[in-house]
C-alpha cells in the first residue's frame, strides 16, 4: 500500500509541476506602449516562442518613441523587451494590469497597459 501511496503522491506532484511549467498566457496579445508621459502609445504584440520568451511586433509608430522591440523574455514576475540586436529596452515590473519600468538608455518612463 506504501508503494501506490508514494506513486499516486509522485504523479500528482509532477502534474502540478507540469502546469507550473507553461507559460503565462495573460502576458501574449496587443499591448499600447508608452515611453515617457508625454509620448502617444503604440501597438505591441506579444507572441510566445518558448514558455518565457517570445517575439515583439510593433504597428504603428513604435519608432517615434524610440521604442525598437523585437523580443521579449520574462523572468519571474519581472518583463524584459528587448531590441532585434539583444541589446535591452526595458526591465518592467507588473503593477496591476500594466507593466512599468524605465528604458535602459536613458531612464524615460516605460509602460505596458491593454
Amino acid at each position: 500500500m506504501t508503494k501506490l501511496n508514494s506513486l499516486i503522491l509522485g504523479s500528482a506532484f509532477a502534474v502540478g509541476l507540469i502546469g507550473l511549467a507553461h507559460a503565462d498566457s495573460a502576458i501574449t496579445g496587443a499591448w499600447k506602449l508608452s515611453v515617457g508621459a508625454n509620448d502617444a502609445p503604440c501597438v505591441v504584440t506579444l507572441t510566445a516562442d518558448t514558455d518565457s520568451a517570445g517575439t515583439a511586433t510593433t504597428s504603428g509608430d513604435c519608432t517615434n518613441g524610440g521604442a525598437a522591440v523585437a523580443k521579449y523574455k520574462t523572468i519571474g514576475s519581472k518583463l524584459l523587451l528587448t531590441s532585434g540586436n539583444g541589446e535591452l529596452f526595458a526591465a518592467l515590473l507588473p503593477k496591476g494590469d500594466t507593466y512599468a519600468g524605465t528604458r535602459v538608455s536613458d531612464g524615460r518612463a516605460v509602460a505596458l497597459a491593454r
